[in-house]
């Protein structure tokens, strides 16, 4: 089985490639509600984007709340989707896994188009670079799943210059610091179409009047600010003039 969770694309699109490769079902996890698998599934897959070159806390409750019924103990794989590198966040998913009792066979890195807009010097990558990443991911997607078929151990990842700072220092700041929902808001381009609120993994907007509300239960995925139509979903300033992206193929 294959859990994914999924934005602005990137990664459901891997999980969906993933399972018709392996003959696996994939589909979304929904931390928020209790997750379950049943005995037969003989592994269990997680695919997911990084987040300051770590797990992004919404997979990392999901990891910590899965009920896996029947089994004390499952073989499990990451395949993390990136801009460019993780650090060490293999090794964090590595400790969240086997805290479970379960076992961590392999990791694995993909790049993928960058969406993360919110800081001053990030931005979404320049179409060019958007479909070149998108045109390398097929062949690293079988490659993958070739080597997940044969159950191979590894970390494969890419994880970049100073992975030690990145993951343990930077991400937890990231965490603490830099995931503020109070920052979402809608400009008066709003046309009410409601699409951020039915984009939304984890059912967090809804539409109060004629405009998003964002309630508690934020991803930080920013699939709301990608998918509006009138780039009318801003974080505080730092958005104004930032590129969107979503996977929609």
């Amino acid at each position: 089985m294959i859990l994914y969770f999924s934005g602005t694309g990137n990664s459901r699109h891997v999980a969906e490639k993933l399972g018709a490769l392996l003959g696996d079902k994939a589909a979304p996890m929904f931390p928020d509600k209790k997750l379950a698998m049943l005995a037969d599934d003989d592994r269990l897959i997680w695919v997911f984007p990084i987040y300051s070159w770590g797990v992004p806390p919404v997979v990392r409750r999901a990891i910590s709340t899965l009920t896996i019924t029947g089994r004390s103990t499952i073989d499990c794989y990451m395949v993390a989707t990136c801009g460019d590198d993780i650090g060490h966040a293999n090794r964090m998913w590595r400790r969240d896994i086997s805290r479970r009792g379960w076992t961590p066979v392999a990791t694995y890195s993909i790049q993928m188009p960058n969406n993360y807009v919110c800081m001053k010097g990030f931005d979404v990558d320049t179409p060019e670079i958007a479909a070149a990443k998108i045109a390398a991911s097929g062949q690293r997607i079988a490659t993958i799943a070739d080597r997940i078929k044969s159950r191979t151990e590894t970390d494969d990842v890419v994880t970049g210059s100073w992975p030690w700072i990145k993951t343990s220092v930077i991400y937890p700041w990231f965490v603490r610091n830099a995931m503020s929902l109070r920052k979402f808001r809608w400009t008066n381009d709003c046309i009410s179409c409601g699409k951020c609120a039915h984009v939304c993994p984890l059912r967090n907007i809804t539409m109060q009047g004629k405009h998003p509300s964002w309630g508690n239960n934020c991803a930080f995925c920013l699939a709301c600010y990608h998918i509006c139509p009138r780039h009318a979903v801003a974080y505080g300033n730092a958005t104004i003039n930032k590129g969107q992206y979503f996977f929609d193929k």
